[in-house]
């Protein structure tokens, strides 16, 4: 009897989504998971970066003169662009919300995908993204000279995507294949390369390769044969160093219950960097001030605390520009503009050390001083924002038809039932309005 190929031990895993019941809670993240998303897709549309890889885009596309019809894949893009940008989606083996969800929205649009197939897409793209991520991990040694984010994740959203569109197995085989051509190889974000590009993880890529190895796949093209395993496999594609598709990756809790909501935006591991400095922060007598503040840690954290930044997309990955933010009071998204000024700012001191923590010195000559825990990223719910913490997030970052699309999603289970109009027209109606 032929052994079964790690493609196929994937898909047999994955299409529990695609008609199975839904267990409560995995349901409840899964909506969850999409309400993040479109907090950081709101949030985003603002930034100077988001709006440069926008316009860059849309001129690519339109012709002369022309305006360009908000395709499959130009929603795609602009959406996985937009959920990026400030850095505030959430983290799971890298950003999984983005790709995946702008694929199905766009996918949903295309199709008239109802709102239960769509999270069942989103859940089903989690758990291909969380198992490629989890067979393809490379040794510490190796991830300290090369480490690729996001080059898993067209394969992960074409995945999804085929879920929520009712694909049987053979045909979810052949779509891989496809999606692995259209991955962008070698470079969406090495992590973590200081300063940060402007168009940070190039998740718009991601998620409109998914799109269209859909659309190629259902015209009949193939793909890489074989594409997962063996020596020339998509994880030696992709810089890693070793490949082990067992069984503890089918055993672990569901995606989307072991995915994080940042509470920051920022790189998940600044998070708790973040969150430490907004308790000492509070720990402040009135009219006392930050005069320098130490942070010690391990030399991961040291690219994080570099000073200059070329842009607002820099800023989400500085200690400092944050730090600063959090100091004024500065929420994220257009204001971020404010932390590349020459504002007051207290001296930042990195310290390379075993034992994390942060050190504040303030003028009136006191030390206050906190542990700094790390995150994970194979299990990073319990580092993250609660269910009631996201959606006050998803209400702070959106507004208008977004918000009031959003809050059905979650609260009306009827509307599981049907397409969610309001949703997809919230969404293209701010896309439309990129192109004005």
């Amino acid at each position: 009897m032929l052994q079964e190929s790690d493609a196929g031990r994937l898909i047999k895993r994955v299409l529990m989504f695609r008609d199975g019941g839904w267990d409560e809670a995995v349901l409840k993240r899964t909506q969850l998971c999409l309400l993040d998303s479109l907090a950081s897709f709101s949030g985003g549309l603002v930034l100077p970066h988001f709006k440069q890889s926008a316009a860059g885009m849309l001129r690519s596309l339109s012709g002369t003169g022309a305006d360009p019809e908000l395709s499959p894949f130009l929603i795609a893009y602009l959406y996985g662009q937009a959920a990026i940008a400030m850095d505030f989606d959430d983290s799971f083996y890298g950003h999984p919300g983005g790709p995946i969800v702008a694929t199905l929205l766009a996918v949903g649009v295309e199709r008239k995908l109802t709102l239960d197939q769509v999270l069942r897409g989103i859940a089903a793209g989690y758990e291909a993204h969380g198992i490629l991520c989890g067979a393809s991990d490379p040794t510490p040694e190796h991830a300290a000279l090369v480490r690729s984010v996001g080059n898993l994740d067209t394969v992960a959203a074409s995945i999804g995507a085929a879920c929520a569109l009712g694909y049987d197995a053979k045909d979810v085989d052949r779509l891989i294949g496809v999606a692995v051509a259209h991955t962008v190889i070698p470079y969406t974000a090495k992590w973590y390369e200081r300063p940060v590009p402007s168009m940070k993880n190039n998740v718009g890529w991601i998620a409109a390769g998914a799109v269209l190895a859909i659309h190629l796949a259902e015209e009949g093209q193939t793909g890489a044969t074989s594409p997962l395993q063996g020596n020339n496999g998509l994880w030696r594609m992709i810089g890693s160093d070793r490949w082990g598709l067992d069984d503890r990756l089918f055993e672990q809790k569901t995606a989307v219950l072991r995915t994080g909501f940042k509470r920051f935006p920022g790189c998940w591991w600044t998070q708790p960097y973040l969150k430490s400095f907004a308790t000492l922060l509070e720990r402040l007598e009135p009219g006392d001030n930050v005069k320098k503040v130490v942070v010690s840690a391990t030399p991961d954290i040291e690219k994080f605390c570099v000073e200059a930044l070329l842009g607002t997309a820099d800023v989400a990955f500085s200690l400092p520009a944050m730090f600063r933010c959090q100091m004024e009071g500065i929420d994220p998204g257009p204001q971020w503009v404010l932390a590349e000024k020459s504002m007051p700012a207290p001296k930042i001191e990195y310290r390379k050390e075993t034992s994390c923590r942060i050190q504040v010195f303030t003028t009136s000559d006191r030390i206050l001083s906190i542990p700094v825990n790390s995150n994970s990223i194979v299990d990073a719910a319990e580092h993250g924002l609660s269910e009631e913490e996201v959606i006050a997030k998803f209400r702070n970052l959106t507004d208008g038809d977004v918000r009031r699309a959003g809050e059905l999603c979650l609260l009306d289970e009827r509307s599981r039932d049907i397409e969610p109009t309001e949703l997809y027209h919230a969404v293209i109606q701010r896309l439309a309005d990129l192109t004005i």
